[in-house]
């Protein structure tokens, strides 16, 4: 009887974790990382919401021009320490050296890490795990139509699981652009439909729409390379979490540098 009550044993299904990259460089506040984050730690069809801050840009002409990867990780940690099932990943840098070990420090300026790479360390070490990819609507369409590096590769080992998301604006209150990007979502979701139709997959491909914000109540922009570019603590206030701005202010960071 214990043997067969066993063998009919229900499968335990596989945790479900929502990865949501991003530069840090910083995290912004409620109008922009914090509110995607929330959002998705908000959503019932998740276990954990993890974060992973970009160790190295794919482009040799861009790295160096970010704030330390350290500093990225512990603002991270800072603006979403009260959400719940959210936890901060330092994947991409585990990512890289694992990829470029052995190599000298010349070798390694020519290494690039990508999202498939990123995918294949994870779902290795981790195998009991379900993956799902969070992304903005412009970063979906770039995906689908093969513009990202191993895009074919990248929507394959997450088994089509993404979940995109987009600024929540009333119809009647859109702009042009937001119409176009939002026809431009469902024409790709058709399209990767027909892709995997023809490979018997399936897709979850999940939109949600998210209450951030293009600019805040006194019309600043929320976006990181705003709150790079100004020391005006009344304009970071409505960019970053008291805790981000503390600390950036703390270490001289951004505009605050003395090498500026």
């Amino acid at each position: 009887m214990t043997d067969d009550k066993q063998h009919h044993r229900p499968k335990r299904r596989k945790r479900r974790v929502c990865l949501f990259g991003l530069s840090a460089d910083p995290p912004t506040g409620h109008g922009g990382h914090l509110g995607i984050v929330a959002h998705l730690a908000s959503m019932e069809m998740f276990d954990e919401v993890r974060v992973i801050p970009v160790y190295r840009h794919m482009f040799a002409s861009k790295r160096g021009k970010q704030a330390p990867f350290q500093s990225r990780i512990q603002m991270c940690q800072l603006l979403f320490k009260d959400i719940p099932n959210v936890i901060v990943s330092e994947a991409e840098r585990i990512c890289f050296e694992r990829v470029s070990d052995g190599l000298d420090e010349e070798h390694k300026e020519s290494v690039r890490v990508g999202t498939a790479d990123l995918l294949t360390m994870l779902i290795t070490d981790e195998p009991n795990l379900e993956f799902t990819l969070a992304l903005g609507a412009d970063t979906f369409i770039d995906l689908v139509n093969g513009k990202w590096r191993r895009s074919e590769d990248v929507l394959q080992l997450v088994e089509y699981r993404i979940v995109v998301f987009r600024r929540l604006v009333e119809e009647d209150n859109a702009s042009s652009e937001e119409l176009k990007q939002h026809d431009e979502v469902k024409e790709c979701i058709a399209k990767l439909q027909q892709r995997v139709d023809s490979i018997t997959a399936t897709t979850t491909i999940t939109v949600t729409q998210i209450p951030s914000a293009t600019k805040s109540d006194i019309g600043v922009s929320v976006s990181s390379s705003a709150a790079r570019n100004t020391t005006d603590e009344t304009v970071l206030r409505e960019i970053l979490s008291a805790d981000v701005l503390d600390y950036i202010r703390e270490r001289k960071m951004y505009a605050f540098s003395d090498f500026r």
